[in-house]
């Protein structure tokens, strides 16, 4: 919810279809527009809409009680009326309610144009307004919230198979997604999630990729069977490659998988012997 909802001014409640009036017409005609348009009093304006006074029934009254209908309305509106400024708040427009107990209130810019008609009924829609729109959004993040039900998957990985690489990350990629987290919480499980389904495809005999994905983080855990990693600190380093020359020829074993991985995490953990490698990541939903 945007902060002009939970703290409104009066150009957020306020009435912009402003009947108005000027004042070198007759009450009568006045009279005759009020009843028409079912209103109870109209701002008077002049060609510019500046605001000059405010006409109400109570002056066509007095007009009717003293036979002057046809006398202008600059003869009977009230001069220097009391008036709302659109930056002000809801707050400030209630006081003014309750200081003055008038019904409407005309609303004028900063040129002193009239650009809006206020009364407590606007107040009270546009408030209920709010509500109905914080209630919506709270049944939506509910929903959400038990629709985001730890997710798990499994993906079987044979050595030397190109075939199907990339398809546990892009399957990834995609529920988190729709899931609606950040792009980039999706984009660096992505990369992890490849990274290592490519070192085990040109490394390993075969592995398994695991991925959880819970409201709070998302864990990718790579297990592989042999042959493991000599020295994971060399292996660490940006460019270091044991891949065979037939692999990096099909543009692959560039040395940056294990480098790239670790930087996607958030958590990062590797432990490898002669009978296989073991990868773990998380990554924290912020």
């Amino acid at each position: 919810m945007s902060d002009s909802q939970f703290f409104p001014t009066v150009q957020d409640v306020m009435t912009r279809d402003v009947i108005t009036i000027t004042p070198d017409l007759t009450v009568r005609q006045a009279k005759e527009l009020m009843r028409v348009k079912g209103i109870s009093g109209m701002p008077v304006v002049d060609q510019d809409r500046v605001l000059l006074g405010i006409i109400s029934v109570a002056d066509i009254i007095r007009a009717l009680e003293e036979n002057s209908l046809d006398v202008r309305v600059s003869e009977v509106m009230t001069t220097n009326p009391v008036f709302l400024r659109e930056q002000d708040t809801v707050g400030q427009a209630l006081k003014a309610y309750r200081q003055h107990k008038y019904g409407r209130f005309p609303v004028i810019d900063e040129k002193s144009r009239v650009v809006g008609i206020l009364t407590a009924g606007d107040i009270v829609a546009r408030l209920a307004q709010i509500l109905r729109i914080d209630q919506v959004e709270n049944h939506r993040e509910k929903k959400k919230q038990k629709d985001f039900a730890t997710r798990m998957f499994d993906y079987p990985i044979v050595g030397m198979n190109f075939d199907r690489a990339g398809e546990a990350a892009s399957v990834i990629k995609k529920t988190l997604n729709e899931l609606g987290l950040d792009p980039s919480i999706a984009r660096r499980a992505a990369i992890a999630a490849y990274e290592a389904e490519m070192n085990v495809i040109i490394h390993a005999y075969e592995g398994r990729l695991t991925a959880e994905i819970t409201p709070k983080e998302v864990t990718i855990t790579v297990k592989d069977t042999g042959p493991g990693i000599p020295d994971i600190s060399l292996a660490m380093q940006p460019g270091y490659s044991t891949a065979p020359d037939q692999i990096r020829e099909m543009g692959f074993g560039v040395g940056m998988g294990l480098p790239n991985i670790k930087k996607s995490a958030d958590e990062f953990y590797i432990e490898s012997s002669p009978q296989g490698t073991t990868v773990i990541v998380k990554i924290l939903v912020k």
